[in-house]
């Protein structure tokens, strides 16, 4: 460090707006005012003629695949312009998406601009995902200890996500593999070690799957062709998730009337229930030989690689990943036909080729004092568990209620005995669930919902968040219906507007269907 501090100044490059809301509540911060910070957009500092004495606190996004956000781009310019920046002191937190190949592009030319003119990083910068508010919170308490003379703190703290994607995936070592409930399909427990991986996530986020296709629907896909050069040829395609331009390179090729007449605007639904379940193989068979779409053909059409498969992450962070996953398994065609990543994630060793997205959407609130209401159904529960994970190893309790749904109780109560613990610490305030083959009479989510109605209203009353997960074609419109009544007359509601509607508006509602 090239000299005592006595002053901060806070440079934000800014898009959005989320680099400058954090540089306004950094600058806010009491225990930064004796030091007098002052908050302006990086395009308004000249780097060269910063007085002896001051730290600047840089805070920026970067703008598409790497590029300085508009207020931040003539900063970097003079940079490059001024001569040797030694009496500089600096400390970079970024912003970034690690959807970009450039993840967090501007930020680390910016740090490398800056040490190639001999300014002084005084905090290892920072490569946050849209997991930053975490890292902010790690990060401000290390910059007061760095201002009031603590160097080492800065050098320790490390706060970089490394950028993965569907090329530079992280193969993981699977850990452990359970199931969870005694019926079929198993819902299964499974768990990756991402240790070293310097992959950084929280609960609410997905994992991101790269799987490999089944050896045995690639073998049938050789026998088809009577060509076992097929199996090769296909085995890094897309085989399941049939698009239409596929299936119009398919009708083009072939001239099958019947596979056209699916394609018709007007048997939408025919061709929607034709595909479910469906795999290249069967497409091939029903409306096709290998005379009308031989393989090189085949290899012409609109066929992607296999796709990644996302999944709700059950785990709260750290060196590992849970994932709560369903079996997939049915017949079709005399042919037994599996999940292309279930499959990969539950008949083989591994190690699986993954990479984390963060999913802000879905996060805990950030004021502890609002309650939560939890509904998920089967292994829909898989991101609520991280959630609940997440308080009970922070330490910091909410009123929470869990509503779950599933068949069975004596089968498919998934996480039964955590959840159990989760009351008795008070992680959980209340636990309600709905077995809908248990009794006489069909029990779900929405009737446990409606029976709790009073409870509910008082939650929602004090803003309470609710969060849902689970099959969308099932759940989505039968709870919001169920919030609909609870919340009837609710203060707050706009003319003509639901509780449903309401939640929405306000930001309280976070949603995870598939």
């Amino acid at each position: 460090m090239a000299a005592i501090i006595e002053h901060l100044l806070i440079g934000y490059g800014s898009e959005s707006g989320n680099a400058r809301a954090l540089a306004r509540r950094l600058g806010d911060l009491p225990a930064l005012q004796p030091y007098a910070p002052r908050v302006q957009a990086l395009n308004d500092i000249e780097p060269a003629q910063l007085p002896a004495g001051t730290l600047l606190a840089i805070i920026s996004s970067s703008f598409g695949d790497g590029d300085p956000p508009g207020n931040a781009e003539n900063f970097l310019a003079r940079v490059r312009q001024a001569g040797r920046l030694e009496s500089l002191n600096y400390a970079i937190f970024g912003l970034g998406d690690t959807a970009y190949p450039n993840f967090c592009g501007f930020t680390k030319t910016l740090d490398q601009a800056l040490t190639e003119r001999g300014a002084a990083p005084v905090i290892l910068r920072v490569d946050a995902d849209a997991c930053y508010e975490d890292f902010f919170e790690r990060w401000t308490p290390v910059l007061q200890q760095v201002l009031s003379g603590n160097l080492r703190a800065g050098q320790l703290l490390r706060l970089q996500v490394t950028a993965y994607g569907a090329h530079t995936a992280f193969a993981a070592p699977i850990l452990e593999r359970l199931q969870l409930n005694q019926g079929a399909p198993g819902a299964w427990h499974i768990r990756l070690d991402i240790t070293g991986s310097g992959m950084i996530y929280r609960a609410g986020d997905n994992l991101y799957v790269m799987p490999e296709n089944d050896p045995a629907l690639l073998q049938g896909l050789a026998d088809w062709y009577g060509n076992p050069e097929a199996a090769t040829a296909l085995a890094g395609k897309e085989l399941r998730l049939l698009g239409k331009g596929l299936l119009r390179d398919l009708a083009r090729l072939s001239g099958n009337e019947r596979l056209k007449e699916l394609l018709k605007i007007s048997q939408r639904k025919a061709l929607d229930d034709y595909l479910w379940g469906a795999d290249l193989l069967d497409l091939l068979q029903d409306f096709c030989s290998p005379e009308t779409v031989p393989l090189d053909a085949l290899l012409d059409c609109a066929l992607p690689a296999c796709l990644p498969r996302a999944y709700s992450i059950a785990s709260a962070g750290g060196d590992h990943i849970d994932l709560c996953i369903r079996e997939v398994a049915h017949e079709r065609n005399g042919r037994l036909h599996r999940g292309c990543a279930t499959g990969w994630l539950l008949r083989h060793d591994g190690p699986v080729r993954v990479f984390c997205r963060a999913n802000p959407g879905f996060h805990l609130p950030r004021d502890a004092s609002l309650p939560l209401i939890l509904v998920g159904t089967g292994t829909g529960i898989a991101p609520l568990m991280g959630l609940l994970r997440e308080m009970r190893s922070s330490g910091k309790r909410r009123e929470t209620c869990l509503i779950f749904g599933e068949k069975c109780s004596d089968k498919d109560f998934l996480y039964h005995q955590e959840l159990r613990a989760m009351l008795d610490d008070g992680t959980l305030s209340d636990l309600y669930t709905a077995f809908s083959r248990d009794g006489g009479t069909k029990y779900y989510v929405q009737h446990a919902m409606a029976d709790q109605s009073g409870y509910l209203r008082d939650m929602l009353a004090q803003g309470a968040h609710l969060y849902l997960c689970g099959n969308k074609r099932h759940l989505e419109q039968a709870v919001a219906s169920a919030i609909d009544h609870i919340m009837e007359g609710v203060p707050g509601l706009a003319d003509n507007e639901t509780g449903w509607q309401l939640l929405g508006r306000t930001g309280r509602l976070h949603r995870e269907l598939y």
